[in-house]
């Protein structure tokens, strides 16, 4: 029994590596779940750069260019569907193409529908396991590539 055990938590491990490499633009207002956000992905093996403010985002994307956004999409000043619509009109042509994943806990006020026609690629509830939310993110870069 403590062979499984053993083999599940290398398991484990292994499938939360599988973003090493990957620089993350997360843009999230709650600090307390940016920070969860923040730990999770970082154990997968990617690089964070966690920003509050879709306006700021904006700005660092251009300079930054992350491999994956990773957007609240209910933020005090400009939301989500800003930032990405922002983005997907950009003049840049790889900004343009940047894969995205929305995130919300405001599950009746935002919907899956709404996040994919604003241009985000994907659409997930913030409090999903952390393993589904690094397999969305580590399935999404796939598919761009």
């Amino acid at each position: 029994m403590a062979t499984n055990q053993k083999i599940n938590q290398e398991t484990e491990l292994n499938s939360l590596q599988q973003l090493v490499g990957t620089l993350i633009l997360l843009v999230e207002d709650e600090p307390d779940i940016a920070d969860l956000l923040t730990f999770i992905l970082e154990a997968a093996g990617a690089e964070v750069m966690a920003l509050s403010d879709a306006e700021e985002a904006l700005f660092l994307v251009e300079s930054l260019h992350p491999d994956i956004l990773l957007c609240n999409m209910k933020l005090p000043d400009r939301d989500g569907s800003w930032l990405i619509e922002q983005i997907r009109v950009h003049s840049c042509p790889s900004l343009r193409q940047l894969p995205a994943i929305a995130i919300t806990s405001y599950t009746r006020e935002v919907s899956s529908y709404k996040a994919l026609n604003a241009g985000f690629n994907r659409f997930l509830v913030k409090f999903e396991s952390p393993e589904e939310i690094v397999n969305e993110i580590a399935n999404l870069l796939s598919t761009e590539l």
